[in-house]
C-alpha cells in the first residue's frame, strides 16, 4: 500500500513538471507551486520543503550520533553527544560544498544502496540465528532469559504511528524533479523510480517480517538492539550509520539547489555563483547545528516539523498543483475522486503522527519540569 502511495504521488509530481502553461518543463518542486499558485505557492512550498529537509537531516544527525556513541561506549570510549552531533552534521554537509547538482551524487547513492543491502542480510541472518524462543535467547552456550515474546495479528495502539512512519520512509516527491532532470533518459523515470521504490518496499517487508517473527513484542528500534553484541551487529550499526550520513547530503543538495534557483545565483557570474553556493550550504549546516543547540527536546521538535510538513509535501502539493495546472474540468470524475481519496488518506495518516508527536513533546516537557 505504501509503495503504491509513494509511487502515485511521485508520478503525479512528475506529470506536473510537464503541465507548464505555454509548454516546456518545470525544473523544481517549488517551481511547480509557482506555476500553479504564483508567488504564494512558490514561497509556501519552499518554506515547507526547507523545514522538512532540515528536520530530516536533524533526525539523521541524531540517529548517526546515537549509533556512534553506542559503538564507542562498547569500546569504553565516551564522547559528548553534542560533539558527535556536530561531527555528523558536518560530515553530511561536506559533500554539498563540492556538489553542484544531484546528478553528481552517484557515489553517495551507491554507498547508500550497498549499506542497505548489507544491513538487510545481517538483520535476516541474526534474527534467524538468535531468535527468542520460550522466553530465552541462546548465544553459543549462553542462554539469556528475556521473557516470552508475544505475537499479535494487529496492534491497534501502534497503527497510527506505523502509518505515519511509513509515509516518512517513502517520502520522495520533493526530490523527483531533480532526479528526473538528472537522468539521461527522463522518459524512463516512471519505470526506474517504480523499480527503486519496489526494492525499498521489499527490504522493509523482509526485515520487518523477520524481526517480528524472531522477537515479537520485544522488538526494539532499531532492531540491532535485539541482537547479541557480536561483530555482525557492530557491522550492521556501522552500515546504518554510513547509510544515514550519506543520505543526508542528497536532501541538503536538493534544498540548496532550490534556494540557489530562487536567488538566481547562476546569473551573478561564475565567481559570485561559487561564493553564493558556498555561503548557502555552509549557512544551512550552521542553522541546523544552532537549532540542535538552542531547542530543548530537539528530537521531538524535529519530529513535529516532519509531522507538519510531510502531509503538505507528500500529498497536498502534488495533488493540488496537478489539479490546478491540468484544470479540474480536464480531469475525469474518476481521477478527481481518486486524487481526493489519496489526499484524505494522506492527511489523516499524517494527522495520527502529528498527534503522537505532540503528546511526546508534552510528556517530555512535563518530565523536565
Amino acid at each position: 500500500m505504501y509503495y503504491d502511495l509513494a509511487y502515485l504521488t511521485s508520478i503525479i509530481t512528475a506529470k506536473c513538471m510537464y503541465l507548464k502553461p505555454g509548454g516546456g518543463r518545470i525544473s523544481g518542486f517549488h517551481d511547480i507551486g509557482h506555476e500553479a499558485f504564483g508567488k504564494v505557492g512558490y514561497y509556501t512550498i519552499t518554506a515547507f520543503n526547507i523545514l522538512n529537509i532540515m528536520g530530516t537531516v536533524g533526525i539523521y544527525a541524531i540517529l548517526s550520533s546515537n549509533n556512534i556513541s553506542n559503538m564507542l561506549a562498547q569500546a569504553n570510549l565516551h564522547v559528548h553527544p553534542r560533539l558527535l552531533m556536530i561531527a555528523s552534521t558536518a560530515f553530511m554537509c561536506a559533500p554539498t560544498l563540492v556538489t553542484k547538482s544531484l546528478g553528481e551524487t552517484l557515489f553517495v547513492s551507491i554507498i547508500g544502496t550497498v549499506t542497505s543491502i548489507i544491513v538487510t542480510i545481517v538483520v535476516i541472518a541474526m534474527a534467524c540465528m538468535y531468535p527468542i524462543r520460550n522466553g530465552v535467547m541462546h548465544v553459543g552456550s549462553t542462554a539469556t532469559s528475556v521473557g516470552q515474546a508475544l505475537h499479535f495479528g494487529a496492534i491497534p495502539s501502534g497503527f497510527a504511528m506505523s502509518l505515519s512512519s511509513a509515509s516518512f520512509s517513502y517520502i520522495g516527491t520533493t526530490i523527483v524533479p531533480h532526479i528526473e532532470g538528472g537522468m539521461r533518459r527522463p522518459e524512463s523515470f516512471a519505470k526506474v523510480y517504480g523499480s527503486a521504490i519496489a526494492m525499498i518496499a521489499a527490504l522493509y517487508v523482509v526485515m520487518a517480517t523477520t524481526g517480528y517473527w524472531a522477537y515479537g513484542s520485544h522488538t526494539l528500534s532499531p532492531i540491532t538492539l535485539n541482537f547479541p553484541k557480536i561483530w555482525p551487529t557492530t557491522m550492521a550499526d556501522i552500515c546504518i550509520t554510513i547509510h544515514v550520513l550519506f543520505a543526508g547530503p542528497l536532501y541538503l543538495v536538493q534544498m540548496a539547489l532550490e534556494v540557489e534557483s530562487g536567488l538566481e545565483i547562476s546569473k551573478k557570474g561564475k565567481r559570485a555563483e561559487r561564493i553564493w553556493r558556498l555561503c548557502i550550504r555552509i549557512g544551512t549546516a550552521l542553522v541546523i547545528l544552532a537549532l540542535s543547540e538552542a531547542l530543548p527536546f530537539f528530537d521531538d521538535v524535529i519530529s513535529l516539523i516532519g509531522a507538519l510538513t510531510n502531509p503538505v509535501l507528500i500529498y497536498l502539493t502534488p495533488i493540488a498543483c496537478y489539479i490546478k495546472l491540468k484544470g479540474w474540468r480536464n480531469c475525469s470524475r474518476l481521477t478527481l475522486a481518486g486524487l481526493l481519496l489519496l489526499l484524505i488518506f494522506g492527511l489523516v495518516v499524517s494527522g495520527f503522527g502529528l498527534v503522537d508527536t505532540i503528546e511526546d513533546i508534552v510528556k517530555a516537557f512535563k518530565g523536565a519540569r
